[in-house]
């Protein structure tokens, strides 16, 4: 195995150990860093911003022991150090330690080839030194993924939800997935791949006809090697679900798993019918009315076009669904016609250019197999799917999807915004914040980083409660956006912590004068649940222009800043490096 291979997994595991509230720091062979994900930061807030790639351990046990030793043990680091780095080399069992009101256990763990890799989990202590004054653990944001946070939401969402990492391994699935794939655990499902779910799903079941399962994990396999378009697959009991993959910036696939199983059952139905038609013409005209009955009472649009390019069939919900008068489509017109009359209406006005360039060739797109969607113009969405037949002339269905495109939005919104205030989350919002350092690179688009951070937040949610937390949580998030513009980017990071991305400036003046009208903002006191509050803000600013960092490098510059903000009295705005 090389050793980027070996590195890019290291980073991987630490993006993993994120969620988990784990902590990790790689070291190779000389005991220089190579690797560390963000939690290591929340334990360790002194390496912010100073470890680097490269980095002696030593120099790293330097900051740790600085910021811990008083005055009489500060004469004793070099000491402290060099015992450091001797159980660092020789470390085989984990020990603990108090740091920062927190209980701290340590494991290493000697890779060959590569170094050592070093993880940290922690728990609260009640009683500890200093334990008032530490972060809490248990506080929305702290230790904690944003990203499972939220995903209770998800338990109210009819379709079948299921969370992957990058590695395609399930982090978390909702209760309509666990139904679907007959899990009775949520946590039954977790680290599985779908792969191995779907065989749970069939093994659950018990012995059967297991032909479909085959046939449905060939399927699955091959589509799950990116998220791409979406598939189906049957499961038991004659049931079927269609697949359909979101892909976020941070490498989490999500998965809209649909159950299908009436629409799949109509199509079974319509098949049958065309298979039993060609028997014989006796059979044909005994068949053809069952078809016709059969489409007639379909939620789906049928037509069937003729190798020689007739609409030869139309049922009643296709002529609902586009709006086709019924005398032109029983004059049995050709496809050609039934697209010019659409097209003279403005129907394909919304549709993609491709699919406006498909339209327009001489058989309407009927020689391929095909599926996409377009928008009609009252605002409805229908997926059109065109199925070759053989000897000729094709079978096109048209299916209205408007009330499935929303619950993929609805799924979208919640994996992108703050369940409490709603506003964007820390993954969407350094999404944002990557686009906006792609597009400084052009003139005139440079940009600030806001990172907010309130004043004397903990104390009220301690005295008033956490209900009275988050309806200040809210005002907060109300008073920022009332402060920013319309094209500005306003997000909860978590927490108490909030960022702002003001588009358009590349003087520092302009970003400050916004920082201290947020802090005006969120300084004024305001009434809760009949109790009057106040609190404050500290901000901290970073300018962009056409050399622009990456996102997290610029949020992490706005964050000391804000330390800074709060170094100097709290309640006040600091740009970094000025």
């Amino acid at each position: 195995m090389s050793d980027d291979l070996v590195l890019r997994l290291i980073h991987t595991l630490g993006d993993t150990l994120d969620g988990l509230d784990v902590a990790l720091c790689a070291f190779d062979e000389g005991d220089r860093t190579i690797a560390w994900n963000q939690t290591f930061f929340k334990f360790f807030p002194e390496h912010e911003g100073h470890v680097y790639a490269g980095e002696p351990y030593h120099a790293n046990l330097r900051r740790f022991y600085t910021g811990r030793l008083d005055a009489q043990e500060l004469p004793n680091i070099e000491r402290y150090i060099a015992a450091g780095v001797d159980r660092h080399r020789a470390q085989t069992r984990p020990y603990s330690f108090e740091h920062r009101g927190l209980r701290v256990q340590v494991a290493s763990l000697p890779i060959a080839g590569v170094g050592r890799v070093r993880v940290w989990r922690a728990q609260a202590l009640d009683n500890a030194p200093g334990a008032a004054d530490a972060p809490n653990i248990h506080e929305p944001g702290y230790l904690r993924s944003p990203l499972i946070e939220s995903t209770e939401l998800f338990d109210r969402i009819p379709d079948g939800l299921m969370i992957c990492g990058e590695d395609q391994r399930i982090q978390w699935v909702n209760e309509p997935f666990m139904q679907m794939y007959r899990f009775t655990e949520r946590t039954a499902a977790t680290g599985l791949t779908f792969d191995e779910a779907y065989r749970h799903a069939w093994a659950a079941d018990g012995p059967g006809d297991m032909a479909p399962f085959f046939d449905g994990l060939s399927i699955l396999q091959e589509n799950m090697r990116f998220a791409g378009a979406p598939f189906e697959v049957p499961l038991p009991r004659n049931r079927w679900s269609r697949v359909i993959a979101k892909q976020g910036a941070d490498g989490t696939v999500f998965y809209a798993h649909v159950d299908i199983t009436d629409f799949k059952r109509q199509q079974h139905l319509l098949a049958q019918a065309e298979r039993s038609a060609r028997d014989s013409e006796a059979q044909l005209r005994e068949k053809s009315i069952l078809l016709e009955a059969t489409l007639e009472h379909m939620d789906q649009g049928v037509a069937k076009i003729s190798a020689t390019g007739i609409v030869e069939l139309c049922n009643r919900r296709a002529l609902e669904l586009l709006e086709l008068p019924a005398e032109l489509m029983a004059a049995k017109p050709s496809l050609v016609n039934v697209l010019a009359y659409l097209r003279a209406r403005g129907e394909f006005d919304g549709a993609s250019q491709e699919v406006q360039e498909l339209l327009l060739h001489s058989d309407g797109g009927v020689d391929q197999q095909q599926v996409y969607d377009r928008p009609r113009p009252d605002g409805r969405i229908l997926e059109v799917q065109t199925v070759p037949i053989k000897g000729g002339g094709a079978l096109r269905t048209f299916t209205d999807v408007t009330q499935r495109k929303e619950a993929e939005s609805r799924i979208r919104h919640v994996a992108e915004h703050d369940g409490l205030t709603g506003l964007l989350n820390r993954t969407a919002f350094l999404h944002s914040l990557q686009a906006a350092v792609t597009d400084a690179r052009r003139p005139g688009r440079g940009f600030a980083v806001l990172y907010v951070d309130l004043d004397g937040f903990k104390p009220v949610n301690d005295r008033f409660g956490h209900a009275v937390g988050d309806q200040l949580l809210i005002w907060v998030a109300q008073q920022l956006t009332q402060a920013a513009r319309g094209d500005d980017v306003v997000a909860r990071l978590g927490g108490d912590e909030f960022a702002l991305l003001q588009r358009g400036v590349s003087d520092p003046d302009s970003a400050y004068r916004l920082a201290e009208r947020l802090v005006q903002a969120i300084g004024q006191p305001t009434e809760i649940e009949s109790h009057f509050i106040q609190i404050g803000a500290s901000v901290g600013i970073v300018m962009a222009s056409a050399d622009a960092a990456d996102a997290e490098e610029l949020l992490r510059k706005a964050d000391s800043a804000m330390y800074l903000a709060k170094a100097s009295g709290r309640g006040c705005a600091r740009i970094y490096g000025m």
